[in-house]
């Protein structure tokens, strides 16, 4: 039997949506996706999926599609008005899902020699969903975020993040100066990136077990995680102050991935002033 189709802001369902929507902290493991394309990235990760809500216009559709046997969940429609009171774009697609992100337990993602990236106090949740998509396309083994640091389950973090914090594994909220601890206990390096950083970022070596953190732009990186074994930075032409912060961690990750997968020697090069010296 086709279920009714929701018309009240009073419904359950629409009031805990919207609770999800309003949420700022890590408080839970429950996210809001929008888009035919995130929703579909959920299913196919294996996340469960609590339930999709669809506008009514487009509930002849997304049917055509087998939903409720990728994801477990049944399409469930919504007026059109009170879809759009709930759509976080501009130009809403739809179809959203509530999707259940399980955190990783830190303890599993220490083992070994590990390459963590560390959101420390990232507030942008473009920035934080970026980061993830560079960490997974780089092979990091998971992202670990600091106390302050904007939820992964906002859902422009969620968006920005093309799918990719369904599958790599998050840690987080967690206490600066404790995770620093955790990771010298567990002989993991900490490398920064910063502007000023004394190390050409591709002069560094990153084989090995380490963690490399990146801040806010406008904060950089507070204190909090105590002294570094090596803050490294990325070299920029002249009149060029500081690069996005997900842009830096991307060619930081990059480098990583290239000596850590082909197991190649660090690069000799000219020391640099950091100043007049593109990429």
């Amino acid at each position: 039997m086709t279920p009714e189709t929701i018309t009240s802001s009073a419904n359950r369902r629409i009031q805990r949506l919207r609770a999800l929507l309003r949420r700022s902290p890590l408080d839970g493991a429950l996210a809001v996706v929008e888009g035919p394309k995130l929703v579909r990235e959920a299913c196919r990760s294996g996340l469960e999926v609590e339930e999709i809500l669809v506008a009514s216009s487009k509930l002849a559709a997304f049917r055509k599609e087998d939903w409720s046997e990728t994801a477990g969940a049944e399409l469930c429609g919504v007026s059109e008005r009170l879809f759009h009171s709930l759509s976080d774009t501009v130009t809403s697609q739809g179809i959203l899902a509530v999707v259940r992100i399980p955190a990783a337990p830190l303890d599993s993602l220490l083992a070994g020699e590990p390459l963590l990236l560390v959101a420390h106090q990232v507030q942008d949740p473009g920035n934080l969903g970026t980061l993830a998509r560079s960490a997974e396309a780089f092979g990091a083994t998971a992202l670990l975020l600091t106390a302050r640091t904007v939820s992964p389950l906002n859902p422009k973090a969620v968006r920005a993040s093309s799918g990719s914090l369904f599958r790599l594994p998050v840690a987080g909220p967690l206490a600066p100066g404790s995770l620093a601890q955790r990771l010298r206990r567990s002989r993991i390096r900490l490398m920064a990136v910063v502007p000023d950083g004394t190390t050409d970022f591709r002069q560094a070596d990153y084989r090995g077990g380490l963690a490399l953190v990146v801040g806010s732009e406008g904060g950089g990186i507070p204190s909090g995680l105590g002294a570094f074994d090596e803050e490294i930075r990325v070299p920029m032409a002249k009149g060029v102050d500081s690069l996005n912060v997900a842009a830096a961690a991307a060619i930081v990750l990059c480098e990583a991935a290239r000596q850590r997968d082909r197991r190649e020697e660090v690069p000799q090069l000219a020391q640099s002033t950091g100043s007049g010296q593109p990429l």
